[in-house]
């Protein structure tokens, strides 16, 4: 049984939401007219990784339930893939959009009933900031380790990654010029978020 949801109140309390989700995203949600292109090609949601379908969310947005929007799975589920940006009509990144719902979630400590939905930013973004790119191998290790906290869960499905893995990358962290300038941006990135 769903909640019943007062619109007009809603949109009392946060009609400037779609607003800001455009200056967060620079996609301009209520340009949606809810046609259902991006679900109907989303393979997340068409195989359940979402517990709110991609032009729902546009809707929710639409209409201000910015804290069941910023609540739902399906912001942290997105890969990222564009296939539903390819088929908009209406040409919205929707990446772009469920990827500032999860800054702002985040901002926020909405996370926590995704224990996993910040490790992959969280390693991925370390590596940047430690070897001046990303070193693959690291990343692997790093996730598995504080993902489940055990380098050799899934050892039958990872073994066989994992040795293709070390043949085909490197060993070693990369080498780049200038690591301190990455981290200088990295550090002048999160001064500027912080000044939002």
């Amino acid at each position: 049984m769903s909640a019943i949801v007062n619109l007009s109140q809603l949109h009392k309390d946060h009609g400037d939401f779609a607003e800001r989700v455009f200056k967060m995203s620079g996609q301009d949600v209520r340009k949606c007219y809810q046609c259902g292109k991006c679900s109907a090609g989303c393979s997340v949601h068409i195989f359940n990784g979402m517990d709110v379908s991609p032009n729902r969310v546009m809707r929710m947005i639409q209409l201000g339930m910015e804290q069941e929007v910023l609540n739902t799975r399906s912001i942290w589920a997105c890969v990222l893939c564009s296939t539903c940006t390819a088929r908009c009509p209406r040409d919205i990144d929707i990446p772009r959009v469920m990827d500032a719902l999860r800054i702002e979630a985040k901002k926020r400590g909405i996370t926590q009933k995704f224990k996993n939905a910040n490790v992959f930013h969280d390693v991925f973004m370390n590596s940047i900031i430690k070897y001046g790119r990303v070193y693959e191998l690291g990343l692997f290790i790093g996730l598995k380790l504080k993902q489940s906290g055990n380098l050799f869960a899934d050892l039958e499905m990872g073994v066989p990654a994992l040795i293709n893995a070390a043949t085909r990358l490197p060993k070693f962290p990369p080498k780049v010029k200038n690591p301190d300038e990455i981290r200088k941006i990295v550090e002048n990135c999160k001064r500027i978020e912080g000044e939002k």
